[in-house]
């Protein structure tokens, strides 16, 4: 998905001759910490609450100094790109811009909301979290262990930290209990699991039972 599928024309800009207070009243009735800068509707810059809180003066927008830089994205640009630029500067929304000219804004709430029909995260089935080392890491061969228990991925994230990878695995399964014991043969670590309406099989509890049992001696 691409920002022009999500963007958004209801949010205010501002334009030059706007006073600080303003902006302010503004970011508060929307619930925003940023809002874009027009001219003749192209874009300048994006303002943050926290520079016009520097300044004790109802200045104009004309007359601040802007500490960050004028960022945005482009219709085109992957929803993913959209993510990296706000995690980046911490962003309640982002401008889209074409040539210049301003066409509306992403707002992080619909990204949020993006993000979770991508990942099918309000699908059923359930979620495994394996963890890795780099070296180890195949699509394909997790791929072939999913679906050699009649499964399939719904989604795949990964994260990497200190030379590990950790993937979470979204599948149209509820029971995972035979997909987690196939992992366990070829030797991944399984480090948590989620299962779609608290189903799993007897005896994948049976052996986290005599785990837990253990565990508490």
């Amino acid at each position: 998905m691409f920002a022009k599928d999500f963007i958004t024309k209801e949010i205010p800009v501002l334009n030059l001759f706007d006073s600080s207070r303003y902006a302010l009243s503004l970011m508060e009735d929307f619930k925003l910490k940023h809002l874009p800068l027009v001219a003749d509707n192209v874009y300048l810059q994006l303002v943050a609450e926290k520079d016009l809180l520097i300044s004790s003066d109802d200045l104009q927008m004309k007359n601040l100094n802007f500490v960050m830089s004028p960022v945005y994205v482009s219709p085109d640009a992957h929803v993913l790109e959209v993510v990296s630029l706000m995690t980046r500067h911490g962003l309640s929304l982002v401008p889209v811009v074409e040539e210049k000219q301003y066409r509306g804004v992403v707002l992080r709430d619909r990204v949020v909301d993006v993000l979770s029909e991508m990942t099918g995260a309000e699908s059923t089935g359930s979620i495994i979290m394996l963890e890795l080392v780099k070296e180890d890491y195949s699509i394909s061969d997790i791929s072939r262990i999913v679906e050699s228990n009649r499964a399939h991925i719904l989604s795949l994230l990964s994260r990497m930290c200190n030379e590990k990878i950790y993937i979470s695995l979204k599948l149209d399964l509820e029971d995972p209990s035979p997909v987690i014991r196939s992992f366990e043969r070829f030797n991944y670590s399984v480090l948590s699991y989620s299962v779609g309406n608290n189903i799993i099989d007897e005896q994948f509890q049976q052996r986290m039972n005599e785990v837990l049992y253990y565990m508490n001696l």
